[in-house]
C-alpha cells in the first residue's frame, strides 16, 4: 500500500518552535504586564481604583498595547519566513519531502497560533481576576471578549498583510520596511493625493476628505484610536475577509515563487517597474507637498519638489533593486516618467476642466456655502444635528452662490496670492437634479467679495439652515448659563423652561434681524450663552451688542448686569487713533495709547456705555480703545471703525 504522509511533521513544528517560539512567549510577557498586572495593581490602590474611568481594556497602557500590536505581528513573519530570504535555508526547506503548500501552512499557520494562544491566555487570566476580585467597576466580561477579539483580528490582519509581503522580496530587511509602507500606503497614498490635487486643482475640496475617517484605511491608524473609539461587528467582518483574501494571496505566491530570488529585493521581475515608479510616484508627491508648504505656495519651488522628489525615488528604487549605489546613469526611464508628468501636468492647467465647471441653474436642486462641512458630514456625533450644513433650495441664493462661484473662479490667480486676516475658507456644494454633487473649496479675502456674500448671509435662508440656534429643540436643553466676558464673574443659569423659552425666542429674533456688517464687526464681542444638552454635551452662542430683543429681554428679566460687561465694571477707558498699518500686540498698542499726547481719556459712564456697544475687536480698525476694568490690572484692548467710533470720540480727534 502507498504510505501516507501525516499533515502533521513534528520535525518541521519542532524547528518552528525553536527559531520564532521567542516571539510568542515575549508577547504573553508583554501582555501580562499591561493588563493583569497592571489591573492587580489598581487593585491593591483603593483610592486609584475609585477614580478609574475607562471605557474599555484598551484605556490601559494603551500606548504599550500599541506598540506590541504594531511590532509583534511583522516581527513573528519576518524570523517565520526568513527561510525564503537566505539561499541555503531555502534550499534545506524545499529538500524535504513536502509539498509547498503543507510548508506554507505550516509556518503561516503557526504563526496565527503564536498570537492567539497568548491572547487567550491573557484572557483567560483577566476573566478568573474577574470573578475572584472586585473588577466589576472598572470593566465587565463583555469588555474582555471585546477586548481578545479585537486584538486578535487586528494582529492576524498585521500579520497576514506582513506574511503576503515575505512573498514578494527576498530579503528580511525589505519584507519589514514593505510590510510598514503597505499598511500604512492607503492612508499616505490618499493623504499626499488629496493634497497635490488641491495645488494642481483650483478649488479641489481637500479639507473635506481631510475629514473623513482616514483612520479607517489602515488597521494600525485604527488600532491606534482604539482607546476613544468602539471596533464595530463589521468592521471586525470585513478584516476577517481580508485576513483570508491575503492569505490565500500568500499562498499562491509562494508556490509560483522561483528559488532563486532569495537575496532579491522584489521577488518577481514584473514587479520590479511597478515597485520603481511606484516610489518614484510617491516621493514625487511627497517632495512637491513639502516644498509647497515650506515656500508659502510657490509653484516654481513647487515644481522643484516634484522634480527632485522624483529623482530622489527613482535612484533610491534603483540602488535597492541594483543592490549598488552606481545607478546614476540608469536615468533614461526618470527622463521618460518626467516628460510624462510634465504633459499631464501642462494639459491639466490649460484644459482648465475642473476649476471652471459651474453647473447651470437649471441643474441644481440645492446648494449648500458653509465654513463647517467636513467632519459632522454624514456623522454619528452628537453635535452632527447642529453643525450639519442644511441645502438652500431657493433659487435666489442658488443664484447669489453661482454668481460668488464664477467671480472666485475668474479671480483664481489674485486669490492665490492674496491672503490676510480676513481671508475666509469655505466650501460650496451643489446637489444635482440628477442625484450627482459637485463640491468645491476655496480661501479668499473676504473683503473682495462683500457685496456677493451679503446677499446670501442676510437671507432668511441661510441663517436658518446654518445657524445652530435654529436646530435646536427646547425640550432637549437643561439649562441655559448666560455669561459676561472680562475678568468679572458673572453668569446666570436659567433651568425653567418657559425662559428657556423666551431667551431662545428673543436669540433667534436678533439673528435674523442682524446684518452682513455686523456679523463680523461684533464678532468676537459680547457675552455668551452656553446651552447645556445633558450628558457633557454643550453648544455655545454669542451675545452681540446689537441683539436688542435679548438685551431687553435680559432687562425685563433684570439680569442684564449679572449676565453682562456693563459701564459700571469700567472705570475709564483710553483712545488713540493708530496706524493700522502697524503689527497687533496688545500690550504694545496699551503702552504707545497711554503714552500717547493726543489720547483721550473717557470717564463718563454714558459715554463707556456707548463705547462698549460699538467697540469691535478687529484690530484693522483705525481707532484703538484700552477699558480698564475695576478688578485688578485687568485691560482690554478694542477698536472702533468711522461708522462706530461714538461722535464724542470722533470729535475729539478732529
Amino acid at each position: 500500500m502507498p504510505s501516507k504522509m501525516s499533515w502533521f511533521n513534528k520535525e518541521v513544528m519542532l524547528q518552528i518552535g525553536r527559531s520564532t517560539g521567542w516571539v510568542s512567549v515575549v508577547y504573553f510577557l508583554g501582555l501580562l504586564f499591561i493588563l493583569p498586572i497592571q489591573l492587580l495593581i489598581i487593585y491593591s490602590d483603593e483610592d486609584d481604583r475609585l477614580y478609574q474611568n475607562t471605557d474599555n481594556l484598551f484605556s490601559y497602557n494603551f500606548e504599550f498595547q500599541i506598540g506590541l500590536f504594531a511590532i509583534v505581528p511583522i516581527i513573528l513573519a519576518v524570523f517565520l519566513f526568513r527561510f525564503l530570504h537566505a539561499k541555503q535555508a531555502t534550499d534545506l526547506m524545499h529538500s524535504l519531502p513536502l509539498k509547498r503548500t503543507r510548508i506554507f501552512h505550516y509556518y503561516a499557520l503557526t504563526g496565527m497560533l503564536f498570537l492567539i494562544i497568548p491572547v487567550v491566555a491573557i484572557t483567560f487570566i483577566i476573566l478568573l481576576m474577574h470573578n475572584t476580585l472586585d473588577l466589576g467597576s472598572l470593566f465587565s466580561v463583555k469588555d474582555i471578549f471585546y477586548w481578545a477579539g479585537t486584538t486578535t483580528v487586528i494582529t492576524l490582519l498585521l500579520y497576514t498583510a506582513a506574511v503576503f509581503i515575505a512573498m514578494l522580496t527576498g530579503m528580511s530587511t525589505v519584507q519589514a520596511v514593505l510590510a510598514y509602507v503597505f499598511l500604512f500606503f492607503p492612508v499616505g497614498i490618499t493623504l499626499l493625493m488629496f493634497y497635490n490635487l488641491k495645488i494642481l486643482l483650483y478649488g479641489f475640496p481637500s479639507d473635506y476628505f481631510f475629514s473623513r475617517q482616514f483612520e479607517k484605511l489602515s488597521p494600525i491608524t485604527y488600532a491606534a484610536v482604539l482607546d476613544s473609539k468602539r471596533f464595530p461587528w463589521n468592521d471586525g467582518v470585513l478584516y476577517i475577509i481580508l485576513i483570508i483574501v491575503m492569505y490565500g494571496l500568500a499562498l499562491l505566491l509562494y508556490k509560483k515563487r522561483n528559488l532563486e530570488t532569495a537575496s532579491e529585493a522584489i521577488a518577481f521581475p514584473k514587479l520590479r517597474s511597478v515597485f520603481k515608479y511606484g516610489v518614484t510616484f510617491c516621493m514625487m508627491l511627497l517632495g512637491g507637498s513639502y516644498f509647497h508648504e515650506v515656500s508659502f505656495n510657490s509653484n516654481s519651488w513647487t515644481i522643484f519638489g516634484y522634480a527632485i522628489g522624483a529623482a530622489l525615488g527613482y535612484l533610491a528604487a534603483e540602488m535597492i533593486l541594483q543592490k549598488t549605489w552606481r545607478v546614476f546613469a540608469r536615468v533614461k526611464g526618470l527622463i521618460i516618467y518626467l516628460a510624462l508628468i510634465a504633459v499631464f501636468g501642462i494639459g491639466v492647467q490649460i484644459l482648465g476642466i475642473y476649476e471652471n465647471k459651474i453647473p447651470e441653474e437649471a441643474e441644481i436642486k440645492n446648494v449648500i456655502l458653509t465654513d463647517n462641512f467636513g467632519y459632522y458630514m454624514g456623522s454619528d456625533d452628537i453635535y452632527s444635528e447642529y453643525y450639519s450644513p442644511v441645502p438652500m433650495k431657493e433659487k435666489a441664493n442658488i443664484e447669489a452662490v453661482r454668481k460668488l462661484h464664477k467671480q472666485i473662479v475668474a479671480d483664481e490667480k489674485i486669490n492665490q496670492q492674496r491672503q490676510d486676516d480676513r481671508s475666509v475658507n469655505f466650501f460650496i456644494r451643489y446637489e444635482m437634479k440628477d442625484g450627482s454633487y459637485l463640491t468645491r473649496e476655496y480661501t479668499v479675502n473676504e473683503r473682495l467679495y462683500e457685496d456677493f456674500f451679503k446677499p446670501i448671509y442676510e437671507s432668511k435662508e441661510y441663517k436658518l439652515t446654518t445657524n445652530e440656534v435654529f436646530k435646536l429643540k427646547e425640550n432637549k436643553i437643561k439649562k441655559l448659563t448666560i455669561g459676561g466676558r472680562g475678568p468679572i464673574t458673572k453668569g446666570v443659569t436659567l433651568s425653567n423652561p418657559d425662559e428657556i423659552k423666551e431667551a431662545i425666542a428673543a436669540l433667534r429674533q436678533d439673528v435674523l434681524a442682524e446684518s452682513y456688517e455686523d456679523r463680523h464687526y461684533f464678532e468676537g464681542q459680547g457675552s455668551m450663552i452656553e446651552v447645556s444638552l445633558g450628558s457633557d454635551h454643550f453648544l455655545n452662542f454669542e451675545i452681540k451688542p446689537t441683539y436688542q430683543h435679548f438685551t431687553k429681554w435680559l432687562k425685563q428679566k433684570e439680569l442684564l448686569k449679572g449676565t453682562m460687561v456693563t459701564a459700571d465694571d469700567i472705570t475709564h477707558v483710553l483712545v488713540a487713533k493708530r496706524d493700522t498699518s502697524k503689527t497687533v500686540d496688545l500690550e504694545n498698542i496699551k503702552n504707545e495709547v497711554e503714552k500717547s499726547a493726543d489720547k483721550f481719556d473717557v470717564t463718563n459712564k454714558e459715554q463707556i456705555q456707548k463705547m462698549l456697544d460699538n467697540a469691535s475687536p478687529d484690530s484693522s480698525h483705525g481707532y484703538v480703545s484700552i477699558f480698564y476694568y475695576h478688578f485688578g490690572d485687568y485691560f482690554e484692548v478694542m477698536f472702533f471703525d468711522e461708522k462706530h467710533a461714538p461722535e464724542f470720540v470722533k470729535g475729539h480727534f478732529k
